[in-house]
């Protein structure tokens, strides 16, 4: 999903590269619809914080992970039009 959002803010702003994702889930709402950006900055936030759990959080379950898996996949495609 960020190689996706990378070549939508390529295009419509290049030289963002060494911005991090987190400015760039930022400007997306200003490059693409108002839900696509939401529904990245979503499944963005939810993957970072799966991702980043401590030894004592309970992680992510299985179909959290799927959902999440699906909802990128969608974006992706989404973000691709």
């Amino acid at each position: 999903m960020e190689i996706s959002v990378d070549r939508v803010l390529n295009a419509a702003v290049p030289g963002l590269s060494s911005t991090t994702m987190r400015a760039k889930m930022l400007f997306l709402g200003c490059y693409t619809a108002t839900q696509t950006a939401r529904r990245a900055n979503t499944v963005w936030s939810h993957l970072c914080l799966g991702c980043h759990y401590h030894q004592y959080e309970i992680g992510p379950t299985h179909d959290q992970v799927h959902t999440w898996r699906r909802e990128v996949g969608q974006v992706a495609a989404a973000l691709t039009f």
